[in-house]
């Protein structure tokens, strides 16, 4: 079911359009993709998601850097063992999967990456071997 659109703009601000009335807190960009895995990767954007998913990564995205509880409570829902935070590099990222982390980690089994200090996100990391590396070294919380 279409719930909303995203529009992307390169070099103007706010880069990217939401359409209106698309409520992002209560949808997972991508969950309609989802099929049972071991793990499934969660990002902030929806480039991201589609970058994981190119590479062979299910994945989701918050639509932002915030998990609210409807996205909690989709994310647990989801057919997998394994919940992977592939959050942004940048602060707001770092605080987000923290606090990600604290709400998660009681209910599910929930981990997290670390992206090398010369990316700001999962789709800047475009060498396979390094990203594959990136989210198989990711931490159990």
């Amino acid at each position: 079911r279409l719930v909303g659109w995203i529009s992307r703009r390169q070099y103007m601000s706010p880069k990217y359009l939401y359409s209106k009335g698309l409520r992002k807190s209560r949808v997972l960009f991508g969950i309609n993709h989802v099929e049972p895995q071991d793990f499934i990767c969660v990002t902030e954007g929806s480039l991201d998601t589609m970058w994981l998913d190119q590479c062979g990564y299910t994945s989701v995205a918050l639509l932002g850097a915030n998990m609210s509880r409807q996205q909690e409570d989709l994310l647990l829902g989801l057919p997998t063992k394994e919940i992977v935070l592939c959050l942004d590099n940048d602060q707001a990222g770092r605080d987000a999967t923290e606090k990600s982390l604290t709400r998660l980690s009681t209910k599910c089994i929930v981990s997290s990456i670390k992206i090398p200090q010369e990316y700001k996100d999962v789709q800047d990391i475009r060498n396979k071997n390094e990203l594959d590396r990136v989210i198989e070294t990711r931490i159990l919380w």
